[in-house]
């Protein structure tokens, strides 16, 4: 039974910094939508390519562009300024190196919202390698439930790591976002950390939408999470340290859920540990040693792999042994986009 008549408003926010190469393929998925109650808000962030030239041709010859061009100060504070902008019911996050796979996209989510009203649609993105290497975990199909009350089903969308640290994998409520601030943190990378751990305090429902049509650009040359260094891991080490510490809610689920999703996190900073100098390592090992209570079985499926060499190893010696995996993954994923 359809809980609302009136069609979906969608505002879809693309930052855009040096993207020259890739804008193009991302706004043409998005324009190529048979549903028509969109607008795309470009945030130009101080781009010195042609990538401006790029945005202004777009918004002459759309009406659903948008476009706010302002001077570098990151991504989320374009995030914010294309958020505040936003006039839909939903907002979308896109990055504009990436882009989506078909044109009926908005068309089945306005459909998804009128059957189930929920606050937050997540689905899973495909990453993209190379032209002939796109692939999607899917990990949706091991759900039970893809839709309903998001508390009963937080533990399930943490431990198949379907709710993660991204935003562009996710449609939500903009009511949801501005009635609790939710905005993003301004100076920090990784930002969608904090932003997407503070989400789950103030989720009641949720649908998965089935298909995987955001296909997630791996290893470009200036992305963000192909170019991680120092500034990155502390980042990620202060949120997870301000996370652990933040009040406790009424619901034991939803305590257990925020532990969970910092515990993703935490293993993120062992994983990238040898990255850091000796200095910063030397700073923040006492307060690692002191989360290891955050390894256990059962929390998420990165974490159980982690789990089944930690029963073996020194607590240690474990950063040691997954620097060798993140070198090898690392290596793994230029290969594959050689292909």
């Amino acid at each position: 039974m359809n809980i609302q008549n009136k069609d979906v408003f969608f505002s879809i926010i693309v930052p855009v910094y040096n993207v020259q190469d890739y804008l193009r393929q991302c706004l043409e998925s998005i324009l190529c939508q048979e549903y028509h109650d969109y607008e795309i808000i470009l945030v130009n962030d101080g781009s010195t390519d042609s990538s401006l030239e790029i945005c202004s041709f777009y918004l002459e010859t759309s009406e659903k562009i948008v476009l706010i061009d302002k001077e570098n100060r990151g991504l989320s504070d374009a995030r914010n300024r294309g958020l505040d902008k936003a006039s839909g019911d939903y907002i979308i996050f896109t990055d504009s190196d990436d882009y989506w796979i078909g044109n009926q996209i908005l068309k089945e989510l306005n459909e998804l919202i009128k059957v189930s009203n929920p606050e937050i649609i997540i689905h899973e993105e495909s990453r993209f390698f190379s032209d002939k290497d796109v692939k999607c975990k899917f990990n949706q199909r091991f759900l039970k439930n893809k839709s309903g009350e998001f508390e009963n089903e937080i533990l399930q969308l943490l431990y198949y790591d379907l709710f993660v640290a991204c935003a562009c994998d996710k449609i939500i409520k903009k009511s949801i976002l501005l009635e609790n601030e939710l905005y993003f943190p301004l100076g920090k990378k990784s930002e969608d950390i904090e932003w997407c751990g503070k989400l789950i305090n103030h989720i009641e429902t949720f649908s998965i939408y089935p298909k995987s049509f955001y296909i997630y650009r791996q290893g470009r040359n200036g992305s963000i999470t192909a170019s991680v260094n120092q500034n990155h891991i502390m980042d990620v080490y202060n949120m997870v340290k301000e996370g652990l510490k933040a009040k406790q809610l009424d619901s034991e689920i939803l305590n257990l859920a925020i532990q969970n999703y910092w515990a993703c996190n935490y293993v993120v900073i062992l994983k990238d540990f040898y990255i850091l100098s000796s200095k910063n390592r030397n700073l923040i090992w006492k307060d690692l040693v002191s989360w290891k209570y955050l390894l256990k079985k059962g929390q998420n499926i990165k974490i159980n792999k982690v789990m089944a060499f930690y029963n073996f190893l020194p607590f240690r010696f474990l950063p040691f042994f997954l620097n060798f995996y993140r070198i090898k993954t690392t290596l793994y994923k230029k290969y594959r986009s050689l292909k």
